[in-house]
Formats: structure tokens, sequence, C-alpha cells
């Protein structure tokens, strides 16, 4: 003899339709997702879906800049003025917490968790889970709701689900744009061999490469230093997108300059506001010029640092 109970058969339906809800939603996702090669339009879709079936108000992604190690926000949606620019350390508030576990954290309400940063300070509950991207932890998918208790156990499971999803679409946008731009790189060295080997002018040369780097890096500004004779200071040589002001600054020394450590290092130095850095020697004059990051590498020949070749954004 079976005996039926209404209520758990009830339950059980009401589960399983719910369950079939989202993963027909999460279907639509991926059609949604992968329909682009954009990887901001794809970052931008994933938050937008995430909200919209989290019922949030508001959330973001945020990736870890494997140059500075620190999470920055890419996309976000209903976000207060001022943290899309914020930048956390791994470890800080519950995005931090999740990038530094690789584990998802469910808060119902963050106002009984003690010292925790809170970006929105109208939140009550707050979800994040980690973002994978071919098996390396990348970056944190969070949202935000004013309500307390605001999100379930198998709203986690499913924000999990969303977040692999996006995640595929990220790995694919992103060897797509690698790819477009070893294209573009390929494109601006062949143009800069073919006119190095048409001139005798090093000035000429050095004038082209500068030109070439700031459009395929879609800099404000690209300037290229050689060392003197001595090996002691680096002199400009050329430029593309610079001032009169710029041109005639005075010669950096290389044991005390930022770019003096390029040539130091033999490795790339990034700074990410030269404005407010307290490495950069020319920061009025960063000010005057607009000039916010900093991308600097050495220029090598058999082994030997010559110079440095440097983008500003």
């Amino acid at each position: 003899v079976v005996f039926h109970i209404p209520g758990a058969m009830s339950k059980e339906l009401k589960d399983l339709k719910a369950r079939l809800e989202r993963q027909h939603l999460l279907w639509q996702f991926n059609d949604i997702i992968h329909a682009t090669l954009n990887p901001e339009e794809v970052l931008k879709r994933l938050v937008s879906e995430a909200v919209k079936m989290m019922r949030a108000d508001c959330g973001f992604v945020a990736l870890i800049n494997p140059a500075t190690g620190l999470l920055e926000i890419h996309a976000g949606q209903n976000l207060p003025p001022g943290v899309p620019e914020l930048r956390l350390r791994v470890g800080e508030g519950i995005p931090g917490s999740v990038a530094r576990t690789g584990k998802p954290m469910l808060v119902g309400d963050v106002r009984q968790l003690k010292n925790l940063l809170v970006l929105n300070p109208d939140t009550r509950s707050e979800l994040a889970v980690p973002l994978e991207v071919n098996g390396e932890l990348r970056g944190v998918l969070n949202v935000h709701s004013r309500r307390k208790e605001a999100f379930l156990q198998e709203d986690q499971e499913f924000l999990q689900a969303l977040a692999q999803h996006g995640a595929r679409a990220i790995q694919n946008t992103w060897l797509f744009e690698q790819s477009r731009l070893k294209a573009q790189l390929l494109e601006s060295l062949v143009s800069v061999s073919q006119t190095i080997n048409s001139t005798l002018s090093l000035d000429e040369a050095l004038l082209v490469i500068t030109k070439e780097a700031c459009q395929l890096m879609r800099a404000k500004m690209c300037s290229l230093m050689l060392l003197d004779s001595s090996g002691l200071w680096l002199d400009l040589r050329a430029s593309c997108g610079a001032s009169d002001l710029y041109r005639t600054k005075p010669r950096l020394s290389v044991p005390e300059s930022l770019l003096g450590a390029v040539v130091r290092r033999k490795k790339p130095v990034q700074e990410l506001n030269v404005q407010t850095s307290t490495r950069y020697q020319s920061v009025d004059l960063a000010r005057k010029e607009g000039l916010v990051s900093l991308l600097s590498v050495p220029l090598l020949f058999a082994g030997n640092v010559i110079g440095t070749l440097s983008i500003y954004t």
C-alpha cells in the first residue's frame, strides 16, 4: 500500500519546478553571454543576469590584477558612487575573502559581522562566489541586497553555476582578444620593420616605434629613452603624443628614477597612478599632462639594456 502525502508531494513538485526553471534560465544565459566576443560586454551581461536572477539590488564582477594582486571591479550594476574605482586586497571584505579562500560566502546580515569592510552602506545581505577561468581563480562575482537574509543556499548554488558558465565565456573572449592583439602586433612589427629597413635615420626609426606603440596600446603618450655612454643617464630620443613641456624635461638618473629601475632590473615596471606615486620624479608634469598609468619595458640588445620604451594612459 502506497500512501501519498499531499503536502510533501507538493513541496517536491515545487522544488523540481524551481530547479527546472533555473536550469532553463542557465540555458538562456548561456545563449546570451556567448553572443559576443567582447570581454567587457561579457562581464556586463554576467553582472546584469546575476542581479536579475538573484533578485539583488546591485552586483559586480571583480578580477584580480596579476600585476598588483588587487581585486578591481570591471563591471557593475547599481553601484554607489566611488565603488567602481575601489581596489581591494585579497582577504579584504567579503569579495577579498572569497578571492583568498576560493570558496563562496553567503552573509544574511552583514551588520552582524565585526570589522568587515562593506562597500555599500545600504547592504544587508551579500553573496559572493569565486570566478575560475581555466581552473585558475581570477576573480569574484558578487551580489548585494538591502533585505536581510535575502539569499538562500540554493541561490548560492545557482550563482556558482552562473559563474561557471560566465567563466567559460570569459575565457573564450580572452582567447579571441589575445589572437586579435597578436595579429595587430604582428602587423605593427611588420610596419616598423619595413620602415626601419627603408631608412638610415635612427631618429626616424625610433619615432615610428613610439607611434606604433601608442596606437597598438591605445595610449595617450609613448616615450623612448636611451642610455648615454656612461650608462648613468636616460635621454629622451623619441616620443608620440608628448607636449613640448614633456620633451624638454630633464634627463633621468638611472640610479634614482623609476624608469632607471627598468634598466637596473631588466624588467618591466607598472605604476597605476604616476600622479600620486612616490617613485615617479615628474609628478607635477604628469598632472599637467593628464598622465596616469605607466607601463615601461626595457630595450634589450645582446642581453644588455640600452633604454626604455614607456606608454602612458
